[in-house]
């Protein structure tokens, strides 16, 4: 499910198309290419080229979607320290899987291959144990 939502989040971005008829249908068409054997092989024979260049287009669309999103938030000490934490962390853990053996196989199968959810788990400890400035406190009252 991270991966789906993340690749929809890139996938709007490119396209711009935010139709819920147009995401049914292409939901429609991946459950049928997984029945219909025919169909698979059909989807499948897309060059790699083609499809490396759109994974390439969606995921950059994802990096931007959240540029554009720490962008929204200000570019204060605190939260680039904390994107770059976590950042940093979630690559770095996945590059070394092994650091999760000690952990039970329901966290290893989570966290040793998806540096999503380190990233997401590793900013929300960030977000809550760096103190806010002065300025996010003024930011978050004046939201209030």
């Amino acid at each position: 499910p991270i991966t789906s939502f993340s690749q929809n989040v890139g996938l709007i971005a490119m396209t711009r198309v935010v139709n819920r008829k147009a995401i049914a249908s292409g939901a429609v068409i991946m459950v049928l290419a997984g029945l219909v054997p025919a169909l698979g092989v059909i989807l499948a024979s897309l060059p790699e080229a083609v499809l490396g260049g759109c994974t390439l287009m969606m995921f950059g669309s994802i990096v931007m979607s959240g540029v554009q999103m720490i962008s929204r938030c200000g570019y204060s000490q605190r939260n680039m320290s904390i994107a770059a934490l976590s950042l940093s962390i979630g690559l770095g853990f996945t590059q070394t899987p092994q650091i999760f053996r000690i952990f039970p196989e329901l966290l290893r199968s989570v966290f040793a291959e998806n540096c999503v959810a380190v990233v997401f788990i590793v900013a929300v400890l960030l977000n809550l144990v760096f103190p806010k400035g002065e300025e996010e406190k003024a930011a978050a009252g004046a939201a209030e």
